[in-house]
């Protein structure tokens, strides 16, 4: 973090960390820090997915959320800059061992993993070694996704390499990856409820249906950071991010043209 803060020529560090883990690790950090470094700790809820970026920097500056058209961050005019763990481990690594990021470590899970953990891995290891690692696959996965479950990727390969982004790998079992029909909206609320920026995804997807991308991109679809928490909470199993997330591509290729 010190590094980081004389690279940016930052005038003062926070660190946020979850509100469980307040009582033992705020007081190691305090005293990790002189009182030159100017450094905070900040204890900020647990509530998926409250490690993004945008949130983080929310809750510590206590601004409203923001993001324009072109989804570059602005704080009301006070640059602020949020790196995660893996990042600060990474800058740690480049200038203090004069280590190139060449590995980092990743969560293998999932109920067809034999003996889920967390592995150092290479980048650029295949994903089917991971699962040889932890003791194979107790029967074919019916779902790979590398990332996690809420935004992750899926990959139709054991053969995908992994990259510097991925932080986690995920083996579903068939009958957890089989989904249910789609079913009509209901209109209960539950997506526009569990959305952390107040959007209405179920808005957003009937417009991004009609090909009014405008009009969504007007009702704020840019500000969608593809979370998952629409698509989860919703009882009808309607695929809210798949369409937002078409919406936003389709709403970029415009803005390029």
């Amino acid at each position: 973090m010190l590094i980081c803060k004389r690279i940016l020529e930052a005038e003062h560090l926070v660190l946020a960390i979850g509100q469980s883990h307040e009582e033992e690790l705020a007081p190691l950090f305090r005293e990790a820090f002189d009182d030159a470094a100017q450094c905070r700790v900040a204890a900020l809820p647990e509530r998926y997915p409250q490690g993004h970026e945008d949130l983080v920097r929310k809750s510590i500056i206590d601004l409203a959320a923001w993001a324009d058209g072109a989804g570059t961050p602005g704080a009301g005019g006070r640059e602020c800059v949020v790196l995660n763990v893996a990042t600060l481990f990474a800058v740690y690594e480049a200038v203090v061992l004069d280590r190139p990021l060449i590995e980092r470590f990743i969560t293998v899970t999932g109920s067809a993993v034999r003996r889920p953990g967390v592995l150092k891995v290479r980048i650029g290891t295949r994903v089917g070694d991971l699962f040889e690692e932890c003791g194979g696959l107790v029967e074919p996965p019916g779902k790979v996704v590398l990332g996690g479950p809420m935004r992750g990727v899926s990959v139709t390969s054991l053969d995908f390499p992994v990259t510097k982004g991925v932080s986690g790998i995920v083996a579903f079992t068939r009958s957890e990856a089989r989904t249910g029909p789609e079913v009509p909206c209901i209109r209960c609320g539950a997506c526009v409820e569990a959305c952390p920026w107040g959007l209405v995804p179920t808005r957003l997807h009937k417009l991004i249906a009609r090909g009014s991308i405008t009009a969504a991109l007007s009702e704020g679809l840019s500000q969608c950071t593809e979370c998952g928490c629409c698509a989860f909470a919703c009882p009808s199993r309607i695929p809210l991010v798949d369409s937002l997330r078409s919406g936003k591509r389709l709403g970029a290729l415009r803005h390029h043209d």
